[in-house]
């Protein structure tokens, strides 16, 4: 499959060292990539973002291809904080309730809609291999992390013992919805991305062994 790339390829140059700061070139690249979408922004656009000019850019990256996938692993390291105590947190439901919250809370921020990585893989990935994978991996390390939370919450007592339904297939559901909920949210249907995580709330009430009402 022939990957996308809107500008030529350059080798990045050697010798005098950067005089800018690459991370927060990247940050400033990723605010616009996610603003506007890949195919509608263009050079000019990172360049105004970032402070730099177009040969410093290709310089930097090779080319606006590697600034998308530059901005997409720091979208990953960003992801950090939402999805590690998913997958290697001390609870059970709570751990689901707390990533829902968060999830909940970004879908009514005022800045970019959708997921960045949601967005780009409906938008690059079904004519671009590497940012396929990319969105394959990131998919995955999602619905691990869901499957983790719920098998804590199964060995906690929190899920019903011998339930035909198992953590794999709830996780499965669960990821599949979300990632509705984030191209929901970035076509600008906010209220109907949110009502869909009140039902997955609900959803996941409906699964747990009945005890004390869960905190909000």
């Amino acid at each position: 499959m022939q990957q996308d790339r809107s500008a030529p390829v350059r080798a990045p140059r050697r010798g005098r060292p950067r005089s800018f700061d690459l991370d927060a070139a990247v940050a400033a690249a990723l605010s616009t990539l996610w603003d506007k979408g890949y195919e509608a922004t263009t050079i000019e656009d990172l360049g105004r973002a970032t402070g730099l000019s177009p040969s410093s850019l290709y310089a930097a990256f090779g080319s606006k291809h590697g600034v998308l996938e530059a901005a997409l692993t720091r979208y990953d390291r960003d992801r950090e904080d939402l999805l590690r105590p998913l997958e290697h947190g001390s609870g059970g439901l709570d751990d689901l309730r707390g990533f829902l919250d968060a999830i909940r809370r970004g879908l009514t921020e005022p800045g970019h809609p959708g997921c960045f990585m949601v967005n780009t893989a409906t938008e690059v990935a079904p004519r671009d291999d590497r940012i396929a994978e990319r969105a394959h991996r990131y998919r995955e390390r999602v619905r691990n992390g869901l499957a983790a939370a719920l098998d804590r919450a199964a060995a906690r007592g929190e899920l019903p013992a011998g339930d035909v339904e198992d953590t794999t297939s709830r996780a499965r559901l669960l990821q599949a919805a979300l990632f509705g909920v984030q191209v929901t949210a970035r076509s600008g249907a906010t209220e109907e991305a949110l009502a869909t995580v009140e039902a997955l709330s609900r959803q996941i009430e409906r699964w747990a062994v009945p005890g004390p009402s869960p905190r909000h």
